[in-house]
């Protein structure tokens, strides 16, 4: 029984002497408070509205033929694009965008008319405005639907010619006949996939490069966690890791629930999963992130270095999350590294569960979450037990030193 109350008594005081050491550092407290409380704020109020309607496009239309004037009158028509000016040049529609009067451009050559009525393949191009993702995902998906459409009614007219007509030219066009329903995101919003995966890479990259400044400032003054084993009696390297974490879950899971449940519900977002659930989710995942954080910040040894990798680390992060990239088609390689992060199971879990609203949808995705936790506390357990070794075996040399100096320094009063 003495040795459990030790072992509770010892988490307890190293529990507060890291909330002390947050608290008192005013560098990490700008990292918790503003990028913690304020980015999910600042993502949310600038993708609110997640779509942007009737954009305006310039057209270069050099093949001035039937099927380049139908294109640009469907262009014109959906949603996503208004044809706002028709350019004589390509020059002339990128001053247009220069000038921001429009934000993307339709290249339609010279020889799009005569190829499509020879049966050949014809290609258009397109230019985008990428001062923000809306723009390109507009002219992508107006240009596309478009296209689609444009393929269907030229199909048509050659079937007709051949002498197919009516239900014959539409099952040899389209032998599976389906209907396209976007069940979670309809308006196929930016806000629905990058607003999710947002929130739970905040998490990981504020606890990450908050530590991480932390323990780069310790090192730079001569200190470490690893001292408390010696600095106060009976602490265990699995006490230094368990009261250490319990500071940052305590302050991760109030960022959680406050980026994970209450920004959304301030914002109308679509969340189709329960309060209850969405905390499971986030037990997991803070316990997840603090470990990934501890161990990888075990090397980090000087204060800037945690600027560099906000600019290295970060956009491999999200590029792994599957947001940018399907995982499905990234190389084994890149697959392999992405099961570093725990953001890679937790943007996929909570974009899951927002959706579907069940957690038996993230269960693969919790128990990765599980495993990368218990492998993390392992590497993070001996990343604190190799420092411990490292500074007993450096004091010791100067303790050694500083023996031999008295033995042989000379008397300065004689």
């Amino acid at each position: 029984m003495k040795y459990f109350a030790k072992w509770f008594h010892d988490t307890w005081n190293i529990f507060l002497n890291e909330l002390r050491l947050v608290v008192h550092d005013s560098g990490v407290m700008i990292i918790f408070c503003f990028a913690g409380l304020v980015y999910p704020l600042l993502y949310n109020w600038i993708y609110h509205d997640g779509v942007v309607d009737e954009m305006p496009v310039a057209v270069v239309d050099l093949s001035q033929g039937t099927y380049s004037r139908r294109y640009i009158q469907k262009l014109d028509a959906t949603r996503e694009c208004a044809v706002a000016y028709d350019c004589v040049s390509l020059a002339e529609a990128s001053e247009l965008m220069a000038r921001q009067k429009v934000h993307g451009v339709v290249y339609i050559p010279s020889d799009f008319d005569r190829r499509l009525a020879l049966r050949e393949q014809a290609t258009l191009s397109t230019y985008a405005d990428m001062s923000t993702f809306l723009y390109y995902k507009n002219l992508t998906i107006g240009t596309n639907l478009v296209m689609l459409d444009e393929v269907h009614s030229i199909q048509t007219e050659h079937y007709a010619a051949a002498g197919f007509t009516g239900q014959d030219a539409t099952q040899l066009i389209e032998p599976v006949q389906y209907d396209d329903m976007r069940l979670y995101n309809p308006n196929i919003s930016f806000t629905m996939f990058f607003i999710y995966m947002a929130l739970m890479m905040i998490l990981q990259q504020v606890m990450f490069y908050g530590s991480s400044t932390l323990a780069g400032t310790l090192r730079e003054e001569g200190r470490s966690f690893a001292r408390l084993t010696k600095n106060l009696s009976g602490h265990g390297v699995g006490r230094i890791i368990l009261g250490r974490g319990a500071a940052y879950y305590l302050i991760f899971m109030f960022l959680g629930v406050y980026g994970a449940i209450l920004v959304p519900w301030l914002f109308h977002m679509p969340v189709h999963a329960s309060w209850w659930s969405i905390l499971v989710l986030l037990g997991f995942f803070v316990a997840d992130i603090i470990l990934f954080s501890f161990t990888w910040s075990s090397g980090i040894t000087k204060r800037e270095t945690v600027l560099v990798l906000l600019l290295f680390v970060s956009p491999i992060a999200v590029f792994l999350t599957g947001f940018t990239w399907p995982t499905a088609n990234m190389p084994w390689v890149w697959r392999l590294l992405s099961y570093v992060f725990p953001t890679t199971f937790g943007c996929r879990a909570y974009m899951t569960l927002c959706n579907s609203g069940s957690l038996a949808a993230i269960a693969p995705e919790l128990w990765a979450m599980t495993l990368q936790t218990v492998i993390y506390y392992v590497l993070a357990s001996v990343a604190v037990y190799a420092e411990n070794q490292v500074i007993a075996r450096k004091d010791q040399l100067k303790n050694q030193k500083g023996w031999w100096r008295c033995i042989f320094r000379p008397d300065p009063g004689k």
